[in-house]
């Protein structure tokens, strides 16, 4: 495809014209529930002008680990979250998830076309861009997906070290560059701080890896093989070190659930189908026509055999699938909305990689007949972004998560949401240890509130009390109180 660098570039534009509204709504956000309770302890620190507040996040992993989680990553990047700063940085957030996500898809898959299929990065990079600029449309959950920094970092964050890791440990596998020791035990940290992340992602990353290994094994890869299993050692001791946390116990005592383990993996099977059935429509298979060209020509003139797709497929599932078991057997669900976007951004990896490997069979089977279909690679993009604009109009332009913000700001939700937040702290400041407070009434498409309660002890009230060192936060009920 000689016109694949224009078309990498147009896709780049229109990339970057979908995720401004987003950009400038993270403007916007403000630090909401978990955000407070998790970083109390530094924002404390730093308003008293304690410089110790630079150890305080590894005494909070500490802290977490015996009391209430093992993620260790996890807890150290919550309690930084970037509302805590004297200076006003909470926009980062969107900044932050939007970029290590889009880094991390064009990443990897400018390994898999260069180290792979030994193509231009173009070809990885187009695709990447055109998976991204969907997905962060249709993501179901916005303020979760974009504008609240603990509960996307936690899933969406970790989703795209892994991606990265992964592209990394790629290109141990297939580069014919020499990876030395101190690249291999980079990658090796990289791994380590996955698996202190949230148990979906540490679990389908110490499977992969352990896959690799065993591939390049198959293979008679011994070296490479040596390699990449000391990063697959790394990761598993990591997911171990997180599981046996003490603090696991006492917040698995506040869930209730009965689940086996076999049933929590046939569930995770059965909720797997269930999403891609209700998140494929007009859009993505007009998405799939659009990369259909751009994977062809990627592929065409691989080595890669691939000999077996029923079985890819079936493995491309079951590590999408298997996302979904710690949470279904911990919890009895495939867990909260964050959880969720996490497995709806995976979904696009499900998509382009089935199609990678069916597309690779069928080039070995029929070559003649898709080089002929090729010659119009044009026209069976412009079909699929036709298919594309129908589902979006079908569906409603309102449903487009750049709509939802630009809507927000031009609006003025945006700003008013934002005066309204800013009173509720004031308030909470100046007042003497009982606060009584309102909440936001502003509704918003992309923001949310706090959800204070007249119960002081309830969770969000506490983690406003705790932060702003206050023994009381009480929604306020009348203009008496």
């Amino acid at each position: 495809m000689k016109k694949i660098d224009l078309i990498k570039w147009l896709l780049i534009i229109l990339f970057a014209a979908s995720i401004i509204p987003l950009i400038v709504m993270g403007f916007y956000a403000r630090p909401l529930w978990d955000d407070f309770n998790n970083s109390a302890y530094v924002h404390k620190f730093i308003e008293e002008g304690n410089p110790l507040f630079l150890l305080v996040p590894f005494v909070m992993i500490f802290t977490n680990y015996l009391y209430w989680q093992g993620t260790y990553a996890a807890e150290f990047l919550f309690s930084i979250q970037p509302g805590v700063w004297p200076i006003p940085a909470y926009w980062l957030t969107a900044v932050l998830l939007i970029g290590a996500l889009s880094f991390s898809y064009l990443f990897f898959w400018a390994t898999i076309s260069e180290e792979i299929f030994h193509q231009k990065k173009a070809y990885g990079i187009s695709l990447g861009l055109a998976l991204l600029i969907l997905q962060f449309q249709y993501v179901p959950f916005i303020h979760q997906a974009f504008f609240w920094f603990n509960g996307a970092s936690y899933y969406s964050f970790f989703f795209a070290l892994m991606l990265i890791e992964l592209a990394l440990v790629i290109r141990v596998a297939f580069s014919e560059n020499e990876f030395g020791k101190k690249k291999i035990n980079l990658i090796a940290v990289l791994a380590f701080i996955v698996s202190g992340g949230n148990y979906s992602t540490a679990l389908c990353n110490c499977v992969i890896l352990i896959m690799i290994t065993i591939l390049e094994l198959i293979q008679k890869n011994e070296e490479k093989a040596k390699k990449i299993k000391k990063v697959a050692i790394v990761a598993v001791i990591g997911l171990v070190i997180s599981m046996v946390a003490p603090g696991n116990a006492a917040r698995a005592a506040t869930i209730q659930s009965s689940m086996s383990a076999t049933s929590a993996i046939l569930q995770s099977i059965k909720y797997g189908l269930k999403c891609v059935k209700m998140w494929t429509g007009l859009q993505q298979i007009g998405l799939l026509l659009v990369v259909i060209p751009i994977i062809y020509f990627m592929i065409k003139d691989s080595n890669v055999r691939f000999r077996y797709p029923i079985i890819a497929i079936m493995i491309i599932f079951g590590l999408y699938a298997a996302q979904m078991t710690p949470p279904i057997y911990a919890m009895g669900f495939a867990g909260d909305d964050r959880q969720v976007n996490m497995y709806y951004y995976s979904y696009y990896m499900l998509l382009a990689g089935c199609t990678v490997y069916t597309g690779g069979w069928l080039v070995n089977k029929i070559p003649t007949l898709l080089e002929k279909l090729m010659k119009y690679n044009i026209v069976i993009m412009i079909l699929g972004a036709v298919l594309i604009i129908t589902g979006i109009i079908y569906g409603g332009a309102s449903n487009l998560n750049a709509y939802k913000a630009g809507e927000d700001i031009i609006s003025g939700r945006a700003a008013q949401y934002d005066a309204e937040y800013e009173a509720i702290i004031d308030s909470i400041k100046t007042q003497d240890d009982i606060c009584y407070v309102n909440d936001i009434g502003q509704w918003t498409n992309s923001l949310d509130k706090f959800y204070i309660t007249e119960d002081p002890d309830y969770w969000v009230n506490k983690s406003l009390a705790e932060y702003y060192g206050k023994k009381q936060v009480i929604l306020k009920v009348s203009e008496d109180d």
